[in-house]
């Protein structure tokens, strides 16, 4: 392999734009009244992650102090060195007679290339360039069948955990994760992504999702405009959350291990009674305003939120109430408000959740859906394009 190839193979590791193979260039220049194609010219590579700070690397790669000290000089003018993190890396080339071509560091999607002054005949001891790393674009599709919960089937399917709990987000105004997923329910989703050199997914976005359920109904999203719509183009976004103890709060505690974060719901006869982990975090339903925010007799601590055209919802027996959370406060759907506990009069750790519209009681689970908003023309047409094209295969 010639000399040029391999350099350029290397800098494609390390994650250099084009602007860096030309800098590189001036190395490669340099050493040209040695011969090119001498076996002394050809590059010898060491790379890692950085375990430890980048004066320990230095060391071990068998740098003085007084080269150290140069080095980290001349990174630091653009780069913070105590924030080196194991998912940064390094890449040191050397000729195999000895001298550093160059050394590189990749951290925050940005490259930073080290080469010795001398290759640019310039006083100073290193020139340092900063270029972005360079991404890959990439897609996937996947499709699958409920047999235990969403969380545990998309993994089993392959579906990384962000995915899914943004796919979770996406329905959280039609969808109850936690008390309407049903055996044989089916999924599918598609979702784009970029990636650095070495493999690592830095960005992610889905595309386009379905979820037909039993008890929840078929449901339909694309990402248009910025926001989720289904075929007809309205809105995925509604006045109300599906449910007020939010999917992706409870999904953080997930393992690969099957986890039940609900053990079960009933209906009483003015509410609904989610029976959670202690200290789960509660959410809004709804934007609105606190109108009660202390203890309550049976109801032992209770929040009370006032939200647009006469609604009201209460959540009880909690815990303890969220940082600010007071008479008065305004709150915006999906805001943490509370955490389950099981004050009151209570037998265990649940929410005791209800909604009221002008004073009377409702079943929250019949409230119908209600869009925020839609679209039409192209965007609409984009939209129900995007799920034809995810429910063909």
């Amino acid at each position: 392999m010639d000399f040029i190839t391999e350099r350029k193979k290397w800098l494609r590791f390390a994650g250099g734009a084009a602007a860096v193979l030309i800098i590189s260039g001036i190395v490669f220049f340099s050493s040209c009244g040695r011969g090119a194609d001498r076996e002394e010219d050809l590059l010898r590579i060491s790379s890692g992650t950085f375990n430890s700070t980048l004066d320990d690397v230095l060391k071990a790669e068998g740098f003085d102090d007084r080269g150290r000290y140069k080095i980290s000089s001349a990174l630091s003018k653009r780069l913070n060195l105590r924030r080196l993190r194991i998912e940064d890396s390094y890449l040191i080339a050397y000729s195999t007679w000895g001298p550093v071509k160059y050394l590189s560091v990749a951290k925050d999607l940005e490259n930073y290339l080290l080469l010795p002054s001398t290759a640019a005949g310039t006083d100073a001891d290193y020139l340092l360039s900063v270029t972005p790393v360079e991404l890959t674009p990439g897609s996937s599709k996947l499709s699958g069948q409920i047999a235990s919960s969403l969380w545990e089937s998309m993994s089993a399917k392959g579906v990384p955990p962000a995915i899914i709990l943004d796919y979770a987000d996406i329905f959280s105004w039609s969808v109850d994760f936690l008390t309407e997923v049903r055996d044989g329910d089916k999924w599918a989703l598609a979702w784009e992504y970029k990636a650095d050199p070495s493999g690592r997914v830095v960005s992610q976005k889905i595309s386009a999702a379905v979820y037909d359920g039993a008890e929840s109904g078929r449901k339909a999203a694309a990402a248009v405009e910025g926001s989720y719509y289904d075929e007809k183009g309205d809105s995925l976004r509604s006045m109300f959350l599906r449910a007020p103890l939010h999917y992706r709060r409870i999904s953080s505690f997930f393992t690969n291990r099957r986890y039940h974060p609900v053990l079960k719901y009933f209906r009483p006869h003015l509410g609904i009674d989610y029976a959670a982990p202690s200290g789960t975090p509660v959410s809004a339903v709804a934007d609105g305003r606190v109108t009660f925010a202390a203890r309550k007799g049976a109801n032992g601590k209770l929040i009370v939120l006032r939200h647009g055209s006469g609604y009201e919802s209460t959540y009880g027996h909690l815990s303890r109430y969220a940082k600010g959370i007071r008479s008065g406060k305004r709150v915006s759907q999906g805001d943490v408000i509370g955490y389950v506990g099981s004050t009151g009069l209570s037998s265990g750790p649940h929410l005791d959740f209800r909604v009221k519209l002008n004073g009377k009681p409702l079943n929250f689970l019949k409230i119908k859906y209600r869009s925020s908003g839609s679209v039409s023309g192209k965007a609409r047409d984009a939209a129900a394009a995007a799920i034809k094209a995810l429910e063909a295969e």
